[in-house]
């Protein structure tokens, strides 16, 4: 079966996975949960080459339609080219684990490989459709697993009818694990109300047992949040209970949302020249068009300016900007996503005017045949962007 039999192809799909940034890591643990929404990663690929061929290719596949097996036979002469069609040593970079011996040209790690990477990325496609067409088709579904052997915690949400931006979908937008083959719909509110209440048999247990759901709009109690600990990098998080670690988040609203926590402290740690790179590569792709889509209103990363954070004593040099504030923006047509991705530029290299007497920063740069204008604040000992304009 192919990408394109299992899941209709959009845009937003392609884009979402194309856009991802390189890291390479030993452990799946490396690169965790959220990060997966905006890094490219497949556990023990160390080498930059390696990692660029499985994403080039598995690329090539999403946009396509291809199956895994083609993508396999594609992948193969990619691998026998750079020398790991046969079992290698790999060596942890941190020096944590002992070498390992790896077969990237096995089928069970090239299966992995493939669902993990199509699935988290036809997800992510997925979430931005429902964002986009939501006015229409305002509720989600969830829909019985494809999977002989369904899991007894994703059975209990199957018939479940929540609103698209229900707190529920952060957390258990499918894939719900690995290899979990669980889905959702999106609907009308007239079909949400035909539903409700109703009663369906989906199929039979092994016993020969009808298996019933009903419709209904209440998320079933499975028990308190387990907690799990990353064994490679550490951290503590609380997964709600028939969830997988490292699946548990929405990749399409991590992919803008999540990493903000993370990013702040690695921009204000790197060089001016890479950290402004870094903030402009995430405005130019589709991170500008989910921010104004975020559930809540978040501060994104707008740019780097160490000499204001000194100048005014702001904790960190990272400036950033509400999600509310860019929507309302592009909303209103005073700006567009090709203004806002030149952001980062206008705070690392605008002039900037002397302090008004509020203490507000105004900085200029001219981009184009036009004008950027954006007036900074210090707020909580943080650089914030309070206005964006166009001249």
């Amino acid at each position: 079966m192919t990408i394109r039999q299992q899941f209709p192809q959009v845009p937003e799909v392609s884009e979402y996975f194309d856009r991802k940034a390189l890291k390479p890591g030993f452990s799946w643990l490396d690169v965790w949960a959220e990060e997966h929404a905006y890094s490219f990663t497949v556990a023990k690929a160390t080498e930059v080459e390696l990692l660029t061929a499985f994403r080039n290719s598995i690329s090539t596949a999403i946009a396509t339609g291809q199956g895994f097996e083609n993508w396999k036979k594609e992948i193969a002469k990619d691998l026998v080219k750079l020398g790991w069609d046969k079992p290698r040593m790999v060596k942890d970079p941190t020096g944590e684990q002992p070498d390992r011996m790896v077969n990237f040209g096995s089928d069970r790690r090239l299966k992995l490989i493939f669902w993990s990477n199509a699935n988290s990325a036809r997800s992510a496609g997925q979430w931005e459709r429902a964002q986009r067409t939501k006015k229409a088709l305002p509720y989600i579904l969830y829909v019985r697993t494809t999977s002989g052997d369904p899991r007894p915690e994703h059975l209990a949400w199957v018939g479940l009818i929540l609103p698209v931006d229900h707190p529920f979908w952060r957390s258990h937008w499918p894939p719900n694990g690995w290899q979990c083959k669980c889905q959702i719909r999106q609907i009308s509110a007239r079909e949400a109300e035909r539903l409700m209440g109703t009663e369906r048999v989906i199929g039979k247990t092994a016993d020969g047992k009808d298996i019933t759901i009903r419709y209904s709009d209440q998320v079933p109690d499975l028990g308190p949040d387990i907690q799990h600990r990353n064994r490679r990098t550490g951290e503590v998080t609380m997964v709600p209970p028939g969830l997988d670690p490292g699946w548990h988040t929405n990749p399409g609203l991590a992919r803008a949302s999540t990493l903000v926590e993370n990013l702040e402290a690695r921009l204000a740690g790197a060089a001016p020249a890479d950290a402004t790179a870094a903030v402009k590569s995430l405005w130019a792709d589709p991170y500008a068009k989910l921010a104004p889509r975020l559930l809540d209103d978040v501060q994104l990363p707008a740019g780097v300016n160490a000499q204001l954070a000194a100048e005014t004593g702001a904790r960190s040099s990272v400036v950033s900007v509400s999600s509310k504030l860019i929507a309302d923006q592009l909303a209103s047509g005073a700006v567009s996503a090709d203004d806002i991705a030149n952001l980062p530029d206008l705070i690392a290299d605008g002039t900037m005017a002397k302090p008004q007497k509020s203490g507000a920063r105004s900085i200029v740069r001219k981009i184009g045949r036009a004008v950027m204008r954006s007036l900074l604040n210090l707020v909580d000992g943080k650089l914030r962007v309070t206005s964006l304009s166009k001249k």
